[in-house]
C-alpha cells in the first residue's frame, strides 16, 4: 500500500547514506568498485573505506522522515581527500544540462518501438540478451562523481539515459560490457521528461530492442537491469504494479509506469524489461519511507514517452508538452465516459465545436474511462499532434480530429 498523509519529496541521493546522531552506525561494508574505472578514482577509494552508516541500507532507511521520492543516480561521491567523508554522498540538485561536447543533432535516428515476437524469455535469456545493450554512466564535476545506467540505441553509439545522471557534469563517461570505457557528447537533455541522449565514438554496438509499454498489462512480469550502488550489471525482477500513475515528482506531474521490481542507486537510466527481453521503460524514481510501509515502489518512464522525447531530443527540436486544451471530471459518467467540465476558448477543442457537458467516449478508437487514459495517450505525442476524440452530446455521437496545444509554462 502506498503512504498516506505523509510528506513527500524528491530526493537525489540517499537519505540513508547521511550520518544520525540518534543511531548506533551498523557494521562497515565495503561497495565493490564496478571495473574498469579511472585509476584515479579506484586508488582514492581504496584508501579508505565507505562509512559504517551506508552498510546496511535496509535498516538505515528507517531514518528517513515520511515518504521521500528517491532518484536513482547512485551515490554521489564528493572529491575532496581533507574531508572526513570525502566519499560522502551528496544531493543532486542541477537540473542543468551537462557541460560536455555536443553531438551532432538532425541525424534521423529515433527509438523504433517493436511488437511482441515469439514466446517469453525466461530470465536467464532476458539477461543474455540486454547485458550488452546496457552501460554504466559515470559523471563528475570539479568537486564530485556519481554514477548511473543507460541504455544502447543504436550501433554507433547512441545511448539514452536519465537527465539526472548527467545533470552539470563537466565529464561523462561510459562503461561497456566489453571493458572499454568511452567519453560520451550530449545529444540533448531534457531536465523536466528526465531523459538525456549521449553519443559516443563507438561502432559494433549492440542496440537494445524497444517494446511498446502501451502493450503492458497490471501483473505482467517484468525485470530493472542496471548497477545499484555500484554492483555492476545486476538484474531484478518483479510485476507491472500500476499503468499510466500520475506521480509528481519536483512540482512536475510525470505519467510512469509502477513496479516492485527493486530499483537501487545506479538504477537510474537504466531499462524496465519486459518478459520477451524489450525495454519498456527506463528507470527513474523510488519511494521510501520512514516506517516501511512503502516497500517496493518504483517508477519507470513508459518506452512511449522515451521514444517521444528521445525522437525529438536528436531531432534537435526542444521537448513541448501537449495538451487538450480541456478539463475533465476525474470519475466516470454514467454509462461511461467522462464528462467535460470546461473547454479553454484558445483551443482547437472549442475551434473543433468540443464544448463543457459533451462526455468523451473513445481517443483514437480507445474507450475513455479515466484520465490516465488520456495522459497515457499524451505520452507519444506533443503539440501539433492530432487526436480522435468521439463524444456523446444529447445522446448523439459525434467525432473531431482535435490538435493538442502547447502547455502553459
Amino acid at each position: 500500500m502506498e503512504p498516506q498523509n505523509q510528506e513527500q519529496k524528491l530526493w537525489q541521493g540517499g537519505a540513508w547514506e547521511r550520518p544520525n546522531d540518534r543511531f548506533t552506525p551498523p557494521p562497515a561494508v565495503v561497495i565493490p568498485v564496478a571495473a574498469p574505472e579511472r585509476p584515479a578514482l579506484r586508488a582514492r577509494k581504496k584508501r579508505r573505506k565507505w562509512p559504517a552508516f551506508l552498510g546496511i541500507s535496509a535498516l538505515i532507511v528507517a531514518l528517513c522522515a515520511g515518504a521521500i521520492f528517491l532518484r536513482q543516480d547512485g551515490p554521489r561521491i564528493a572529491l575532496d581527500p581533507s574531508s572526513p567523508y570525502w566519499w560522502q554522498e551528496e544531493e543532486n540538485t542541477s537540473t542543468e544540462p551537462p557541460s560536455i561536447p555536443r553531438a551532432e543533432t538532425g541525424t534521423g535516428v529515433t527509438v523504433e518501438l517493436q511488437p511482441h515476437i515469439g514466446l517469453p524469455l525466461n530470465l536467464v535469456q532476458v539477461y543474455e540478451k540486454n547485458c550488452p545493450s546496457v552501460v554504466s554512466i559515470e559523471s563528475e564535476t570539479p568537486k564530485a562523481y556519481f554514477s548511473g545506467t543507460g541504455v544502447i540505441l543504436t550501433e554507433n553509439g547512441y545511448i539514452i539515459t536519465n537527465a539526472h545522471v548527467v545533470a552539470g557534469a563537466d565529464l561523462v563517461s561510459v562503461s561497456f560490457s566489453d571493458n572499454r570505457v568511452l567519453s560520451a557528447e550530449l545529444v540533448g537533455f531534457d531536465s523536466q521528461e528526465d531523459l538525456a541522449v549521449l553519443k559516443v565514438d563507438a561502432s559494433g554496438l549492440q542496440p537494445a530492442e524497444f517494446g511498446d509499454s502501451d502493450l503492458l498489462q497490471v501483473g505482467e512480469a517484468v525485470s530493472a537491469l542496471g548497477d545499484p550502488l555500484g554492483y555492476r550489471s545486476s538484474l531484478t525482477d518483479g510485476i507491472i504494479s500500476s499503468l499510466n500513475r500520475e506521480v509528481d515528482v519536483d512540482g512536475i506531474t510525470m505519467v510512469l509506469i509502477q513496479t516492485n521490481a527493486a530499483i537501487n542507486f545506479g538504477n537510474s537510466g537504466g531499462p524496465l524489461l519486459n518478459e520477451y527481453g524489450q525495454v519498456v521503460g527506463i528507470n527513474t524514481v523510488k519511494i521510501v519511507s520512514d516506517d516501511g510501509s512503502a516497500e517496493s515502489l518504483g517508477f519507470a518512464i513508459p518506452s512511449r514517452r522515451v521514444k517521444y522525447v528521445a525522437d525529438t531530443l536528436i531531432d534537435g527540436r526542444e521537448v513541448q508538452t501537449g495538451m487538450f486544451g480541456f478539463t475533465v471530471n476525474r470519475h466516470p459518467a454514467p454509462g461511461g465516459g467522462l464528462e467535460i467540465r470546461s473547454v479553454e476558448t484558445e483551443s482547437d477543442a472549442y475551434t473543433q465545436g468540443i464544448r463543457a457537458g459533451d462526455i468523451i467516449l473513445f481517443a483514437n478508437g480507445t474507450p475513455v474511462n479515466a484520465t490516465q487514459d488520456l495522459a497515457r495517450l499524451k505520452l507519444g505525442l506533443g503539440p501539433g499532434d492530432i487526436v480522435a476524440l468521439t463524444c456523446l452530446r444529447n445522446g448523439e455521437e459525434f467525432t473531431v480530429d482535435v490538435a493538442l496545444i502547447e502547455a502553459a509554462s
